[in-house]
């Protein structure tokens, strides 16, 4: 798994502009800095993925999703498309130990606005 880009940013705010969930995901934020309590990362990130998920119901954008991710696995998307979801777990636990995802998502949020 690769680290995180600039691209993957822009990936990622155009999955979000396509899914039309940057209230929700807003929200998701939101909700995270009102805990106040320790923040696991990798829950977190979990837990993002799975809003990210429900709401996007649209095939294009399950096809952003699987581009995406594909694309950071160095692989294509349909191979993807058929992990488990232990695969997806270890994977996101692995970009989470590898990125500032603070400042990813940040950028990305600066790319939403924009």
């Amino acid at each position: 798994m690769r680290k995180l880009a600039l691209k993957d940013a822009f990936a990622l705010a155009r999955i979000i502009k396509a899914a039309n969930v940057k209230k929700e995901i807003i929200a998701f934020a939101s909700d995270i800095r009102a805990r106040g309590e320790e923040i696991n990362a990798e829950a977190v990130g979990m837990e993002f993925l799975a809003t990210l998920v429900e709401s996007c119901a649209d095939k294009n954008v399950e096809q952003q999703l699987y581009a995406l991710y594909a694309d950071l696995k160095g692989t294509d998307i349909h191979t993807v498309a058929e992990y488990g979801f232990e695969t997806v777990k270890a994977d996101v636990k692995e970009l989470v130990e590898q990125n500032d995802l603070k400042s990813f998502f940040q950028s990305a949020s600066a790319l939403m606005s924009a």
